[in-house]
């Protein structure tokens, strides 16, 4: 997340003074955001996704994960309790699909490049 937004916003030539002005979030909080010292606040992130035109989902995607980073600690109890927490709410965490997805993927890629190179 914190890449995410310093590039965001020296790809758009903003300085962080500047960007804490338009946004009205103060300069210091947001040199923490960029380092990983502070995680911003939700609407923090929506301001920030649409000013900087950082792809929303991407953004919140990488501050839940950053969120869950410093507030669990990642052990098999916590796995564990977080994959059933996941399937108590109807998510489908079969691997084995995962893989036999990628497998099949994986195949038709080398089909494609089979066919590629028959026509060289």
């Amino acid at each position: 997340m914190k890449h995410l937004l310093k590039n965001a916003r020296e790809l758009k030539g903003i300085k962080t003074n500047e960007l804490a002005r338009i946004t009205a979030i103060d300069p210091a909080l947001i040199s923490k955001f960029e380092s990983g010292q502070r995680i911003p606040t939700e609407n923090q992130i929506k301001v920030l996704a649409s000013l900087l035109e950082i792809n929303l989902n991407e953004l919140l995607v990488a501050w839940y994960k950053q969120k869950l980073l410093h507030t669990i600690d990642f052990n098999t109890q916590s796995i564990q309790a977080i994959i059933e927490l996941l399937q108590e709410k109807g998510v489908k965490l079969n691997q084995e699909e995962s893989k036999e997805n990628q497998i099949s993927e994986i195949l038709s890629e080398i089909e494609i490049l089979k066919n590629k190179l028959s026509n060289l």
